[in-house]
């Protein structure tokens, strides 16, 4: 009686075991290929990088008016210098890491370096014959640059990663190229897009080239402030004040810097609502990164690491 019965319960669990696996097997297959039809879903939109109408945006106006010295406007912040310290120049990342600081970018592709990055895999390596040069991702989306070669910024893109949609698609081409320039030096002055952040109808872009400021007399590193309501210049800034890596946005303020080889090299403070440089602070040498990190500011330049401490002030 006890062998009939255990042989009974050990068929009811058997039974009752399978029942389960085939369950378990049925949801973990339809979990995969729901995983799947949405994996195909957003490769599908992102093929569209393709197909998306790309605004053509006109000649903008190319100052040559460089700022010439600290003009000492009123400011919504200043910056009080902390600390400056030595770098070893080829220590960056070591930089990145002892500060805990970031900039909010993927790794993209580059097969020059052999680095494979760290892109989401539904954002397009390419745009035609362009490759992926630069990926900014920030809370509400992402901004995607493309160019030639990872020296070329030409095309921007705007994707919700949310909605998995390019909401906005930009021709740079008539950014690149000053009206006049040392003809010898053609293959150095074209201008590429450098940073890329938006708020609300309002994008800011930078460009800048990678020579001598001669080169260009003097038409580079500048900021632009676009409207996005009709792809119309707000404002421009004046040439030499931005060829950072990148720029920060603090409240009314926009904080980048300019400076090469044997060129005067600052840190500048510009008004976002009209472009005009509120304060230039002197620096080493030609800075690479401007972070914002809490209440305060470290800026990476070619051989110096600065940090400042950000004051908020009460009116501009």
């Amino acid at each position: 009686m006890n062998k009939k019965l255990l042989k009974v319960n050990q068929l009811f669990l058997a039974g009752l075991l399978g029942l389960i696996l085939s369950i378990t097997t049925t949801k973990l297959s339809s979990m995969f290929n729901l995983s799947l039809v949405r994996a195909d879903n957003i490769q599908n939109d992102t093929n569209n990088i393709n197909e998306f109408n790309l605004i053509e945006l006109g000649v903008p106006p190319f100052r040559q008016d460089a700022p010439k010295n600290n003009p000492n406007r009123s400011s919504s912040i200043e910056l009080q210098l902390i600390s400056t310290t030595p770098n070893q120049i080829t220590d960056t990342e070591a930089w990145f890491e002892r500060n805990n600081l970031s900039l909010p970018t993927y790794q993209v592709p580059n097969f020059n370096l052999n680095q494979l990055g760290d892109l989401p895999d539904y954002l397009p390596r390419s745009f035609g014959d362009n490759i992926l040069v630069k990926a900014i991702h920030y809370r509400d989306r992402d901004f995607l640059i493309y160019g030639n070669d990872y020296g070329d910024g030409r095309y921007l893109f705007s994707y919700d990663s949310d909605s998995h949609q390019f909401t906005a698609g930009y021709d740079f081409s008539n950014y690149s190229l000053s009206p006049d320039y040392v003809e010898s030096d053609l293959d150095f002055v074209n201008q590429s897009l450098t940073w890329v952040n938006q708020e609300d109808n309002i994008l800011y872009v930078s460009h800048r080239h990678n020579t001598y400021a001669q080169s260009s007399l003097g038409m580079n590193g500048y900021l632009t402030a676009i409207n996005t309501d009709n792809n119309q210049i707000i404002w421009r800034s004046q040439p030499l004040v931005c060829n950072a890596g990148n720029f920060e946005i603090i409240n009314e303020v926009i904080i980048c810097g300019y400076g090469f080889t044997a060129e005067p090299d600052f840190l500048y403070l510009i008004d976002k609502n009209n472009g005009k440089v509120l304060q230039q602070i002197n620096l080493k040498t030609a800075p690479d990164y401007i972070i914002r990190k809490g209440n305060k500011l470290y800026v990476r330049t070619y051989d110096t690491d600065y940090i400042f401490e950000i004051k908020f002030m009460n009116k501009m």
